[in-house]
């Protein structure tokens, strides 16, 4: 299967657009989500340094207490208290779930060490009531301990802090490169769209050139052929007459129906498919149509349906002219696409004619290219593949040598 090159490139812009859309909101909800952990992390190192502040607050006033013991000889009866609220903050210190995010081992096993201090060494000196000395050496290593913990938590949080902003950065980066990236999708967008547009308008120029040449090249010969004649001494004879007087008029009628053709977006006229078909119904009842109700009551271009469905009707009834059972079946209908919010008008021109060798079917659609030479003054499928084109649709032609033709056509239109 061949890659479609320019399909790529009119998806590209489009593919850039919502790669941009998935940037953007990626990068969003990333930057939404770094600043949650951010102010997480600020109040968990909030709490922690708090509850940090309050063993140390504690620790101090124990100290006090007991030097003014070892001075004074009289320990202050809210020591005991105090050293209970050392032993509770710690505990609860000790029990956050998020502490090792902030704590090294070092550092927790040093806390716990300075409540099994606390516990084992400074308590039982205070209810004892002597020896203060060895107390005031323990709490001024468990204040120096203590310390060392605040400090490192609030280093360590400093440190949680700037990756979180460095990391909120890099999503505003990606944000920002989302942003260029759908700018530069939209220009692309705009400029390849203004590029398809003049594309599409010399395409039709050339369509509409070859075409005219493709319907008058045969009367034009005709016609020179005969001023080639007139120039003997006898008259024309009155064969050649008929057939310049009718190349003449298939030229004005060429000219008639390109110049409708050359102003389609200045015609405006509008009528129901239903009619244009039955305008096509022929006198030996050849041509069935099978139209639903939906596709017969849908507006359609007068001028450009009525010649493409003339010159497929048309060539359909030559094709069936030896048959012994022609057939010749119009069909339409409607297909709702209602995800594209459109629906597609499908017409079929079926016959069971003589149909079309390989070779024919390949150049069917080839401008110049004709089976029926100077008797043909339509459109041809070259023609119609045209027309069908300036209003947005395709059209297919399958046909065997012997098993006939069908010649598809596929328009979209508004949805109802």
């Amino acid at each position: 299967m061949r890659f479609d090159t320019s399909r790529f490139l009119a998806a590209l812009p489009y593919l850039g657009l919502a790669l941009a859309l998935l940037l953007s909101t990626w990068a969003f909800v990333r930057s939404d989500r770094y600043r949650q952990e951010t102010d997480e992390i600020l109040n968990q190192t909030y709490e922690i340094q708090w509850r940090a502040t309050q063993v140390r607050e504690r620790l101090v006033r124990v100290h006090g207490y007991i030097r003014l013991a070892d001075e004074a000889g009289k320990l202050d009866p809210d020591i005991n208290r105090q050293m209970a609220l050392v032993s509770v903050n710690i505990a609860q210190l000790l029990a956050l779930p998020y502490l090792q995010h902030f704590f090294p081992q070092k550092d927790i096993e040093l806390l716990e060490n300075v409540r099994r201090t606390v516990e084992q060494n400074v308590a039982p000196v205070v209810e004892a009531g002597s020896n203060y000395a060895d107390a005031l050496d323990h709490m001024t290593n468990l204040e120096q301990d203590m310390y060392e913990i605040s400090s490192a938590t609030v280093d360590h949080s400093t440190t949680l802090q700037e990756t979180a902003q460095i990391d909120i950065a890099a999503s505003r980066n990606w944000f920002m490169f989302a942003i260029a990236l759908g700018l530069v999708a939209i220009f692309y967008l705009i400029t390849h769209q203004r590029h398809a547009y003049v594309s599409r308008r010399d395409r039709h120029m050339r369509s509409f050139a070859s075409l005219f040449a493709h319907m008058t090249r045969s009367r034009v010969t005709a016609l020179r052929l005969f001023l080639e004649g007139t120039g003997s001494e006898q008259p024309p004879r009155e064969e050649m007459l008929k057939a310049a007087r009718s190349a003449a008029n298939e030229l004005e009628s060429i000219n008639d129906g390109l110049l409708k053709i050359a102003f389609l977006q200045r015609d405006s006229h509008v009528l129901p498919l239903a009619k244009l078909l039955l305008d096509l119904k022929d006198r030996d009842d050849i041509v069935q149509l099978s139209v639903d109700s939906e596709a017969g009551t849908q507006a359609v271009p007068a001028t450009q349906f009525q010649l493409v469905l003339s010159e497929l009707v048309q060539n359909a009834l030559t094709a069936v002219e030896n048959t012994d059972r022609p057939s010749v079946v119009v069909k339409a209908s409607v297909v709702h696409r209602p995800i594209f919010r459109r629906n597609v008008l499908f017409l079929e021109v079926a016959d069971n004619g003589v149909g079309m060798t390989p070779e024919v079917l390949r150049k069917a659609k080839t401008p110049f290219f004709s089976t029926r030479a100077g008797n043909h003054v339509g459109l041809g499928l070259t023609g119609c593949s045209q027309m069908v084109a300036t209003l947005n649709g395709r059209l297919f032609i399958d046909s065997k040598p012997g098993a006939g033709t069908v010649v598809k056509v596929r328009i979209p239109i508004g949805a109802k």
